[in-house]
């Protein structure tokens, strides 16, 4: 147990001098909202104001605060900063979202790093941009990932995958598009899958969503035949084979965020797949789970032997099986009817 006190109730640092030195890894993630009144000075990739360079800025302050942790935050051990990786992206809404991923090679982590760079650079955005408005509002700054010790949050980095190619036949028609919250339910999902992933993607057919309120989110076009489910899981698969795959069907409407993170709680890395349990009939649910790696040659040889049904694959293979607590998020979204019940 970690005690930051001594038997007198004195604070005092934990002492880590019998823990092993190993590679160690973390990465932390805030988001700021903008108003809509910075858009006339964006050139090109950033953010130009009197001060300066406002993303650049913003990366250089976190990565300094990432080296002073440990005189920022009392009880932090100093640590020998092997390498501090910062990722900004700004989409159409003026909503930024930063990255840090530190490593080290210690006796204990680097998450708080991770999170002091990311603070410190969302902060130096406010400070930046509040002569031209105080409404900037800083978010979800939240640990992501983190590898090395006992503690694991995933192993590997978590990306995430909305299923949107069907042809949408029985609803009559696009069910991304269709509105929920008022905005087009893929949006609504995909805003949801930001708050636990590194990045998110639609899985759809080649230029599905041109000329669509999609248009502008990150796309994975099949790179298979599309054959339902399976060729958008081997997009994601082969584009990022390193990663763990969070994967949403895009007619699951009903998903809340407990179900997502409920899922992620009972992550098992030693299997292909961490899948829920299909309440009426008992199969793992292919269409909301959290896919490793291993998953990817496993559906490959499927594909190549004939076999696209995911449950099929799921079905031959050793997966973590968890029972949903709420089965009712997990009902598909599939005709009128259904999706006329979402408002009663």
């Amino acid at each position: 147990m970690v005690d930051h006190f001594h038997e007198n109730s004195q604070p005092r640092m934990t002492d880590i001098s019998n823990k092993p030195v190993v590679p160690r890894q973390a990465t932390a993630q805030t988001q700021i909202q903008l108003p809509m009144k910075l858009k006339d000075y964006i050139r090109g990739n950033d953010i130009y104001l009197k001060k300066g360079a406002v993303l650049q800025t913003a990366i250089v302050a976190g990565t300094m605060a990432v080296k002073k942790t440990e005189q920022l935050i009392p009880f932090c051990h100093q640590l020998p900063i092997e390498s501090c990786d910062f990722e900004v992206n700004m989409n159409e809404q003026l909503l930024i979202t930063i990255k840090c991923t530190v490593k080290t090679t210690a006796k204990t982590g680097v998450e708080m790093e991770a999170l002091c760079g990311v603070t410190v650079a969302a902060l130096t955005v406010y400070d930046m941009c509040k002569s031209v408005s105080p409404h900037i509002v800083i978010r979800d700054t939240r640990l992501l990932t983190k590898m090395g010790g006992k503690t694991k949050l995933l192993e590997r980095p978590l990306y995430g995958l909305i299923l949107t190619g069907g042809q949408s036949k029985r609803m009559g028609q696009h069910k991304a598009l269709l509105d929920y919250h008022g905005q087009p339910c893929a949006v609504y999902l995909y805003e949801m899958m930001q708050l636990y992933c590194q990045q998110v993607f639609l899985s759809s057919r080649s230029g599905q969503w041109i000329g669509t309120p999609l248009e502008l989110l990150p796309t994975l076009a099949d790179v298979v035949p599309s054959v339902g489910p399976i060729s958008g899981l081997l997009t994601a698969f082969q584009a990022y084979p390193e990663v763990n795959w969070l994967v949403i069907a895009c007619d699951l409407m009903r998903l809340q965020r407990t179900t997502i993170e409920y899922l992620l709680s009972q992550y098992q890395e030693t299997t292909i797949a961490t899948c829920y349990i299909n309440s009426e009939y008992g199969f793992p649910e292919p269409l909301c789970a959290l896919y490793t790696p291993k998953a990817h040659a496993v559906f490959a040889e499927a594909y190549r032997n004939g076999i696209y049904c995911p449950v099929e694959i799921l079905q031959k293979q050793p997966c973590t099986l968890v029972v949903p607590q709420n089965a009712y998020e997990l009902v598909n979204v599939n005709t009128p009817e259904d999706y006329a019940s979402l408002s009663n």
